[in-house]
């Protein structure tokens, strides 16, 4: 990720900064002599770089103002990820699922399962979820589809 904020740094001062001599020093410089503009700028633009603080920040302000338009009453925010390559049920509904290399380990096998097979993956993973919302949540909670 840092090799991809770098690019990004570059992009940004090419597309935004007319100057074409500016320098780094120069833009830290502008910063510490309080140009909040040129901050304010440069932390906008790393909100396109997922995983970055800001990108995250962003989220972060997004779900806020959901919450604040739809009310907390009630509201309950889940997240689900998929453990995907520790689920056995799923590699063996692979096609490759018995055939590997010689060699292979089972973590790089069940990688390239998912590579080579991403529509078994999803529905495993869309049945799974249905499961654990029908006879886990929708009881545990009470909600409704």
């Amino acid at each position: 990720m840092r090799w991809r904020r770098l690019k990004e740094w570059k992009v940004y001062v090419k597309q935004n900064l007319a100057d074409p001599q500016i320098k780094v020093t120069d833009i830290q410089e502008r910063i510490n002599q309080g140009d909040s503009h040129i901050a304010d700028r440069i932390m906008r633009f790393g909100e396109g770089l997922r995983g970055s603080r800001q990108f995250w920040n962003a989220r972060r302000w997004e779900l806020s103002d959901m919450i604040k338009q739809i009310g907390s009453q009630g509201l309950v925010f889940f997240t689900f990820s998929a453990a995907d390559l520790h689920w056995p049920e799923l590699h063996n509904l692979m096609p490759s699922s018995g055939n590997h290399a010689e060699g292979e380990t089972v973590a790089r096998r069940n990688h390239q399962n998912i590579i080579d097979n991403p529509h078994i993956a999803v529905w495993f993973f869309s049945k799974r979820f249905e499961i654990f919302f029908n006879d886990v949540l929708k009881h545990q909670w009470g909600l409704e589809n």
